[in-house]
């Protein structure tokens, strides 16, 4: 402990760092304190009650059959998140399990997914209370929690309903973080305590793949928050909990690359395609400045986060420069608060370990940035960001009368701000019709908006509009291949296969691998009476080993109309030739 000034009281700047052998007593107030985050969690999320089903929960669970019915636990277990025809992968099947409940207790009504999202949301938040408090004086806890209960950022994971995966493995985190902190505060960790641990681990990786962390959370709460013993020491009684974590987690993957056919599982964020792991590693440079904001500045939201809302570049760029440089000034300040301010560095460590599954480096994901996955993240930011507010509360609040009041003014403005802004945002998932279209306005240059955008205006039939949505979609990513491909679909709906061709090539020379690409030309050609090309086509798919029994179909197709517009290829005139009769059988 130090002093700020001569003559001013003492100055806390750390928190002790040798835990005490003996837990200390519960605060008096902390059912009172608790109730009062539960209450603003519920103020920045109760406006998402009247929402229906939006974006992705329409695919999974409003027309998701394995959700309508509730079958044996087991059966979840065999299959993928994501229903089979929208192509993505991922594996979590006790929160489909968890929908499928819900599903039979509303009625299929999406009242019940979103109370049961804000209660979610209201519970994690005391947990996170319940846990910070083991980690600094109850002050600083509670004004973490507050902070983390109406964080905008948590709009997406509480006002959307397949964000309900967040809030159950956030609240299975918090728990098994929190049995730990107390076990550890009072001394050695016990074998109940540890199996209880271990059980909330295989509930949650089962939940939401990103629980897997866990293991690497425990041993970073184990390295930076207590010294009660030698290192060594210490990590050697941590395996003993770590060992059995980590056969969870190698079942776990077993399990999932059974089922999906490989460890990630979903379908590669278009930027991402192509892209090795340095390239990757570029790229989320330019997103890293977005962490910061969102965490420190959440004033303005968006549903996706791609180009050209986002820039991306795979090499170095002067744009690289910003969040290089906040890498580099984020891991100097968790080396100086390793010592002086453990609870920061913890924090720190909090939200890079969290967020480490999604940043695309090791296995590429479907998201450059999405902001459902910063919900258990934010903690930590919060928690860094109450032990600062507290040590500048403590240096300035005996200078003068005006800044006695400074830092307490400012949480409480920053509280009701975030409940304003949440509240607010919270109706962007009211429908899909209204978020797609306010994803557009939001972001102007985000590709994926006019995306989405025209394929909602599809489905209402106003397909000038949808088209001109798909076609700044083209022009604002160019070298992604769906786009191409989905409004070449709709053109040869219509028997405009003249303006469909050009996409289907546009998207082969993006894509080569794309063998309903190939199959979509050579149809388009056969109605064009394109013949001859469309043999080609169907020929040279059939020697890359693409479909060969729908190809040599339309290769049969080709040269039935050949023949019968009397133009036979010389290619083929021997098969034909035996298939006549001859001149003597007249």
């Amino acid at each position: 402990m130090t002093s700020a000034s001569a003559g001013a009281p003492p100055v806390p700047t750390a928190y002790d760092a040798a835990v005490p052998r003996v837990a200390p007593l519960p605060d008096p107030r902390w059912g009172a304190l608790a109730l009062a985050i539960a209450l603003l969690a519920l103020a920045a999320s109760v406006t998402s009650l009247g929402n229906g089903f939006t974006y992705d929960d329409r695919w999974i669970i409003a027309e998701n059959g394995r959700v309508h019915e509730l079958r044996p636990l087991w059966k979840y277990f065999e299959e993928r998140y994501w229903p089979m025809q929208n192509g993505a992968g991922l594996y979590r099947p006790f929160v489909i399990f968890a929908y499928a409940i819900q599903w039979q207790l509303g009625g299929g009504s999406p009242f019940v997914f979103h109370a049961v999202n804000v209660a979610l949301a209201a519970v994690a938040a005391v947990a996170a209370f319940w846990v910070l408090g083991f980690l600094v004086p109850t002050r600083v806890a509670w004004v973490a929690s507050a902070l983390f209960a109406v964080h905008p950022v948590h709009v997406e994971a509480v006002a959307n309903v397949v964000g309900q995966a967040e809030l159950w493995a956030a609240l299975l985190i918090l728990l098994a973080m929190g049995l730990y902190l107390r076990e550890r505060r009072a001394g050695p960790l016990r074998r109940q305590t540890g199996l209880a641990i271990l059980a909330l681990f295989s509930f949650g990786i089962f939940t939401k793949e990103h629980v897997i962390v866990l293991p690497a959370l425990l041993l970073a709460a184990e390295l930076l928050l207590f010294r009660d013993a030698p290192v060594l020491d210490r990590i050697r009684r941590l395996r003993l909990l770590l060992w059995p974590l980590v056969a969870v987690a190698v079942a776990y993957l077993a399990i999932r690359v059974q089922v999906l056919g490989d460890v990630g599982g979903d379908v590669e964020h278009p930027s991402l395609m192509r892209q090795d792991m340095l390239d990757r590693a570029f790229i989320m440079l330019n997103v890293v400045p977005e962490y910061a904001r969102l965490m420190l500045v959440p004033v303005r939201l968006f549903a996706d986060y791609s180009p050209r809302q986002l820039e991306v570049f795979n090499t170095p760029h002067v744009t690289h420069l910003a969040g290089a440089l906040l890498i580099l000034s984020t891991t100097a300040l968790f080396a100086l608060t390793v010592r002086r301010q453990p609870a920061v560095a913890f924090g720190l460590a909090w939200f890079a370990v969290i967020v480490a599954p999604v940043t695309n480096v090791l296995i590429p994901t479907g998201i450059l940035l999405a902001e459902r996955t910063l919900y258990l993240p934010s903690l930590g930011a919060m928690l860094a960001v109450a032990v600062a507010l507290d040590v500048l509360h403590a240096r300035i609040r005996h200078q003068t009368p005006r800044t006695r009041y400074a830092v307490p003014v400012f949480c409480a403005v920053a509280l009701i701000a975030g409940v304003a802004r949440s509240s607010a945002r919270n109706p962007f998932w009211h429908d899909t019709d209204t978020a797609f279209a306010t994803m557009v306005d939001e972001a102007p240059l985000n590709f994926k908006a006019h995306f989405a955008h025209g394929g909602q205006l599809f489905t209402h039939r106003k397909n000038r509009e949808a088209e001109l949505e798909w076609r700044l979609a083209i022009a604002l990513m160019p070298n992604y291949h769906g786009v191409y491909m989905n409004l070449a679909h709709k053109y040869r709906e219509a028997h405009r296969c003249d303006a469909a061709l050009p996409l289907y090539r546009k998207a082969l020379e993006v894509e080569p691998d794309l063998p309903i690409a190939y199959v979509s030309v050579a149809a388009c050609q056969l109605e064009l009476a394109q013949y001859r090309a469309a043999r080609t086509t169907a020929r040279v798919a059939i020697a890359d080993g693409y479909y060969k029994r729908a190809f040599r179909y339309i290769v049969e197709r080709a040269d039935s109309a050949l023949v019968a517009s009397d133009s036979l290829d010389p290619t083929i005139h021997p098969k034909w030739l035996s298939q006549r009769p001859t001149a003597a059988r007249y």
